[in-house]
């Protein structure tokens, strides 16, 4: 504190950076180095830095404040997650996803000053689950149900997430519809869900927002889900506490060719599972018709992403065949803040994650009415007295447009609210 006071009372920039990289020294100096086997719950935090932290830091700006709060907490990441890799022989990539992703996680913990300590011991809770994964990897099949015993991977991934959001500026609009979608859940009918996707995090976010104010209704919800948060080691333990339908996405079933038929046949076995599920009734649904997350444009602005009118089609036919009434909702989700995507698409396994504490939000608008584009075929023939090829594409196509239009005003009507509350 006395290092910081005096560089405030100079007023010279060279001075507090000066005095920064002393400070951050000092503490350095002060860490704990011992590296141990991996924590049990008696076991003192391996990240515990709120008193090292306390007073060093406290006079300088938001930005040098993360800066040493960083240094401090990625020096306890490595050195656990080196005695983690000698017992577990963790893959050097993975090595590297933990250590950013951690490191991240607990220093937004820090400076958004939640308690350091109940956010360790859920951090020491994923490392454990991510360690059992890379030893034997989750085989998911078509239809995931969420794993919630002996462990709770449900619970898990929500209170993980939880530490991220800023509860207190986050949203939810359209609770009314979610009230109706119960209503008509209970009945027997089937809800699809029609959103945008922009982090890997948006079934735990979209559980963290929904579940104090509507219990049930997220963890009853049912997300498709790609390959990529079925099969990165690091996305597993997440993924284990849903819902999920997993299926190879568009942008992934060439990548690699020799594997193409093989993911052609699991994802027939997918639709398969889904005609089946919506057939019994009583099934919420969620989908992102993009078949991707939401990418910034060229001002770096992030746009929610055209939506696939044959992926919203075959929803259609799918409902039509089971012979139970289906409701469609467009969703507007924000969330990218909290654990943006790569700017990469369809790159390899294992992305890197950073992590910010922002607000998230929901908006859940009215149903659509199909009446409006259900003159044209959904395939030759069906419905009957259904009109020409040419006129189904075009309802389609209509379709789609239509529904991407609600969920893109609403996506920035909630961005233009919430963005300028987040610090960069």
């Amino acid at each position: 504190a006395g290092i910081a006071n005096t560089a405030k009372s100079q007023g010279n920039m060279q001075c507090l950076l000066l005095c920064l990289c002393s400070a951050n020294a000092l503490l350095l100096q002060h860490t704990p180095s011992h590296v141990g086997s991996w924590p049990s719950s008696r076991t003192p935090s391996p990240y515990m830095i709120v008193t090292q932290l306390k007073g060093a830091v406290n006079a300088v700006s938001h930005a040098a404040r993360g800066a040493l709060a960083t240094r401090v907490v990625e020096k306890k990441v490595v050195s656990k997650l080196q005695a983690a890799q000698e017992k577990y022989a963790i893959p050097e990539k993975y090595m590297t996803l933990m250590r950013s992703f951690f490191t991240s996680y607990m220093t937004e913990i820090y400076m958004a000053r939640r308690d350091m300590e109940t956010y360790e011991e859920r951090l020491t809770q994923l490392m454990r689950k991510v360690l059992e994964t890379v030893k034997t990897p989750h085989e998911f099949e078509p239809f995931h149900e969420a794993i919630r015993e002996p462990f709770d991977y449900y619970a898990l991934g929500c209170n993980f997430a939880e530490g991220m959001v800023n509860g207190e500026r986050s949203k939810i609009i359209g609770l009314e519809q979610v009230d109706r979608m119960r209503e008509q859940l209970r009945n027997g009918d089937n809800v699809i869900l029609l959103a945008n996707h922009q982090s890997e995090a948006d079934p735990q976010i979209y559980s963290v927002l929904l579940d104090p104010v509507k219990p049930g209704f997220a963890e009853n919800t049912v997300f498709v889900a790609g390959d990529r948060v079925t099969t990165d080691l690091l996305a597993m333990p997440f993924s284990m506490g849903r819902n999920l339908l997993c299926i190879f996405s568009k942008k992934h079933v060439d990548n690699p060719p020799e594997l193409k038929s093989q993911k052609q046949r699991h994802n027939r076995k997918v639709m398969k599972t889904m005609q089946e599920m919506l057939t019994a009734g009583g099934k919420c649904i969620w989908v992102a018709p993009s078949g991707g997350r939401d990418r910034p444009n060229n001002d770096g602005a992030y746009e929610v992403a055209p939506f696939d009118s044959k992926s919203i089609e075959m929803f259609r036919l799918m409902s039509d065949k089971a012979k139970r009434p289906t409701h469609f909702y467009p969703l507007s989700m924000f969330t990218y803040p909290i654990c943006p995507p790569p700017k990469q698409v369809g790159g390899e396994i294992g992305e890197v994650r950073n992590v910010k504490y922002a607000p998230a939000a929901l908006h859940f608008d009215e149903e659509i009415d199909l009446t409006a584009f259900a003159a044209g075929c959904v395939v030759e023939g069906f419905p009957a007295d259904c009109t020409t090829a040419e006129s189904r594409d075009a309802l389609r196509d209509s379709l789609s447009v239509h529904i991407h239009g609600i969920v893109a005003h609403n996506y920035r009507a909630l961005a233009a609210d919430l963005e300028p509350m987040i610090k960069w």
